[in-house]
C-alpha cells in the first residue's frame, strides 16, 4: 500500500514539473553542431546578410481588383470580376478610400449593387464554360457580378471560358 502511494505521489509530481532548463546555444557551437550532424540544417546568419529575398515589384494591391462604395472598399483577385455593367464602372479598380472591409462585409452592405455566382475551379480554370443562361442573365440586372468558390473570390479565366462557349 505504502508503495502504490509512493510510485502514485512520484507520477504526480513528475508530470506537474516543468521542462527542463537547457543551457542556450552559442554560434559556435552551432557551427560545430552542423559540422558533424547533417541533421542539424540552422544555418548561422552573418551580419548584415538578407537571408529571404522578396520580389519588389510584388504586392497585393497590383494583384487585386479595388471595390469601393466611395465610403469602405475591399479587393478580390484579379479576373474574380466577371461582369460590370457601365453605369458601376467608376467603382471598380480606383484609389482605396475609407475604411477596408472584408468581401463578406463588403458584399453585405453593398448587395444592392454587387451579386456573385458561384464556379467550380473547372470553371475557374476555363476549362469548363460559364451558363449561358446566366451570363444572358447578367446583362439584364444592373448588378456587379463576382465569381466565388465556397463563397471567397476566385478568378477566373473568361478567355477560355468563353472560347469555351463558343466551341458548343
Amino acid at each position: 500500500m505504502k508503495a502504490s502511494l509512493f510510485l502514485l505521489s512520484l507520477s504526480t509530481v513528475s508530470a506537474f514539473a516543468g521542462p527542463p532548463i537547457l543551457p542556450r546555444i552559442t554560434p559556435e557551437a552551432l557551427t560545430t553542431l552542423q559540422q558533424h550532424s547533417p541533421m542539424a540544417r540552422l544555418q548561422p546568419v552573418a551580419e548584415g546578410e538578407v537571408t529571404v529575398t522578396r520580389p519588389t515589384d510584388q504586392s497585393i494591391i497590383k494583384q487585386s481588383m479595388i471595390l469601393h462604395d466611395g465610403t469602405n472598399w475591399t479587393l478580390v483577385p484579379k479576373g474574380a470580376v466577371i461582369f460590370v455593367p457601365p453605369p458601376m464602372l467608376a467603382r471598380m479598380d480606383a484609389k482605396p478610400v475609407g475604411n477596408l472591409l472584408t468581401f463578406h462585409e463588403f458584399l453585405t452592405i453593398n448587395r444592392a449593387w454587387i451579386t456573385t455566382n458561384e464556379v467550380s475551379f473547372n470553371q475557374a480554370a476555363g476549362t469548363e464554360p460559364l451558363s449561358e443562361e446566366r451570363t444572358a442573365f447578367w446583362a439584364k440586372q444592373d448588378k456587379v457580378v463576382i465569381a466565388v468558390h465556397q463563397s471567397g473570390p476566385i478568378s477566373v479565366n473568361l478567355l477560355k471560358a468563353t472560347q469555351a462557349i463558343t466551341q458548343r
